[in-house]
C-alpha cells in the first residue's frame, strides 16, 4: 500500500555529501521528515523522500551548508509531466477504462455445465426466455431464484447452482443427487424421487426418512423430509423443525430403450477443412464479411469467439469462425447383419456412458427388427442408480407422519 501512495504522489531520489552530513539528518529527525531507503554512498548518503517535501528539504540542506544532488524522479506525477503532449493517449486510455467498468456492470455471457439428458442450448433458452437476457444488469440476477425454478421445471435435474461472475453467469446441473452433491440451497429442503422405482438402498445424513429399502416410489414422492417432529412422553408433538434433508437414496428403474437407423445411408470422404472468419458482432449487431460460395457437398461448424478479459470477463464483442470440410457422398446399404452390429455397438456405448456415471445395468432385453427402410432396436433396460432431488418443503400427510418414529422431545 505503502509503495501505491509512492507511485501516486510522487517520490525523489536524492545524493548528499558534505562536512555537516550527520547534522542535516539530525535536522531531518528533529522536522520529521521521511527518508526512506537510507544507505551511506561513498562521501555521503543516498535517499528516496516525498515531492511534496522537496522544498523544506532545499531549506534544510542550505541551512547545513551541505551537497544537495538530485538524481531521480519517480511516479505518477512525473510521468503525466514526461507526457504531457499525449493527451489523445491517455484521454483514450481513461475512455478504455472507463467503458470497461460500466459493461462490467452488466451480464454478457451465459454458460451451461454438467447437463446430459437436457441439451445446453434447452438450458440457454429456458434462461434467456425466461429470466436474463445478456445485457441484463447484473443487480437484478437472482442466483436462487433461477436454481428454485430449474429444479422444478425440469425432472432430471437433481441438482443444480447458479454463479454471478465477472460478467458471466455459470448454471452447473447434476442430474443425481448423492452424498458428494454440495447441497447449495439457502433455505430447508426435501428429497424427492426423480423417477419412479423400488429403494435399494437408503443412507440419511439428515432429515427425516420416509421410505424403507423395498418400497415402491413414484416420481415425485419424498423420499427424505426436511421437517423434524419432537415429542412429549405421551407422544404428542411439541415441536418441530424444518433442515436441509440430505442422504444418499439407491433405486432399481427401468427404462425404455429405443435406437432407429435408416437401411439406407451416405458414406462422407472429407477433404482438407478451411476456416473462414465469418462475422463480426457488437452487442446486438453482426456484420458479415464478403467470401466466395462452396462448391459442391460441404459440412460447415460455426463457433463463436467472444472478447474477454481472464475466464469470466466477458464483453459484447467478438467474431464468428466458421470451419468448412469439403466431402464427396457414396450411398450405400446396410445388411441384416451390419445393421444389427451398429445398433448393438450404439447400445453397447450408451450403457458404458450410463455405467461410467455409476449407473449398474441389471438386466437388458432388447430386441431388433427390420421395418420398411429401417432397422430399429428397442426394449427396456433395468437398471440400479442414485435417485433424488431437491425440493422445497412440503407438508407431510396424515399417512406419512404415521410412518415416523417418535424422537424424545427437545430439551
Amino acid at each position: 500500500m505503502v509503495r501505491i501512495f509512492h507511485f501516486i504522489f510522487g517520490r525523489l531520489f536524492f545524493r548528499i555529501s558534505g562536512q555537516h552530513v550527520e547534522r542535516f539528518l539530525n535536522l531531518c529527525a528533529k522536522h520529521q521528515m521521511i527518508l526512506w531507503d537510507l544507505k551511506p554512498d561513498g562521501q555521503g548518503y543516498s535517499f528516496y523522500i516525498r515531492r511534496s517535501a522537496d522544498k523544506e528539504l532545499q531549506d534544510l540542506a542550505s541551512k547545513t551548508n551541505v551537497k544537495l544532488q538530485l538524481d531521480g524522479q519517480y511516479g505518477l506525477p512525473f510521468f503525466l509531466r514526461e507526457h504531457r503532449k499525449r493527451k489523445a493517449f491517455f484521454f483514450s486510455a481513461g475512455l478504455a477504462v472507463l467503458i470497461i467498468f460500466v459493461l462490467s456492470q452488466f451480464l454478457w455471457e451465459i454458460t451451461v455445465s454438467g447437463s446430459e439428458v437436457y441439451s445446453e442450448s434447452d438450458i440457454l433458452k429456458y434462461v434467456t426466455a425466461n429470466f436474463y437476457r445478456p445485457g441484463t444488469w447484473k443487480g437484478s440476477v437472482d442466483c436462487d431464484l433461477l436454481e428454485e425454478h430449474l429444479r422444478e421445471d425440469y425432472d432430471e435435474i437433481a441438482w443444480v447452482s447458479c454463479s454471478l461472475t465477472g460478467t458471466r453467469l455459470h448454471v452447473e446441473i447434476k442430474e443425481t443427487l448423492d452424498r458428494k452433491t454440495k447441497q447449495n440451497p439457502k433455505t430447508p429442503c426435501d428429497i424427492v424421487a426423480n423417477k419412479t422405482g423400488i429403494v435399494t438402498a437408503l443412507s440419511v445424513k439428515s432429515g427425516t426418512p420416509l421410505v424403507s429399502v423395498g418400497d415402491r416410489v413414484k416420481k415425485g414422492s419424498t423420499l427424505i423430509s426436511g421437517l423434524i417432529y419432537y415429542y412429549s412422553d405421551d407422544f404428542q408433538v411439541t415441536e418441530t423443525d424444518q433442515i436441509k434433508a440430505d442422504g444418499e437414496i439407491t433405486m432399481k428403474t427401468e427404462e425404455t430403450y429405443k435406437e432407429t437407423i435408416p437401411m439406407e445411408y451416405y458414406e462422407k470422404k472429407f477433404g482438407k477443412e478451411k476456416i473462414r472468419l465469418k462475422s463480426i458482432y457488437a452487442g446486438p449487431w453482426e456484420w458479415k464479411l464478403p467470401f466466395g460460395k462452396e462448391e459442391g457437398r460441404t459440412d460447415v461448424m460455426e463457433k463463436r469467439y467472444p472478447l474477454k478479459i481472464g475466464k469470466s470477463l466477458y464483453f459484447p464483442v467478438g467474431i464468428y469462425m466458421r470451419t468448412y470440410r469439403p466431402y464427396h457422398a457414396v450411398k450405400k446399404t446396410y445388411t441384416d447383419a451390419q445393421a444389427k452390429k451398429k445398433l448393438s455397438d450404439r447400445l453397447q456405448r450408451y450403457i458404458k456412458k450410463k455405467e461410467e456415471k455409476g449407473i449398474r445395468i441389471l438386466h437388458k432385453e432388447i430386441k431388433y427388427k427390420k421395418s420398411g427402410e429401417s432397422y430399429t432396436a428397442s426394449g427396456t433396460i433395468t437398471q440400479e442408480e442414485k435417485a433424488g432431488k431437491i425440493r422445497s418443503i412440503k407438508a407431510l400427510t396424515k399417512e406419512q407422519e404415521e410412518k415416523i418414529a417418535p424422537t424424545t422431545a427437545a430439551p
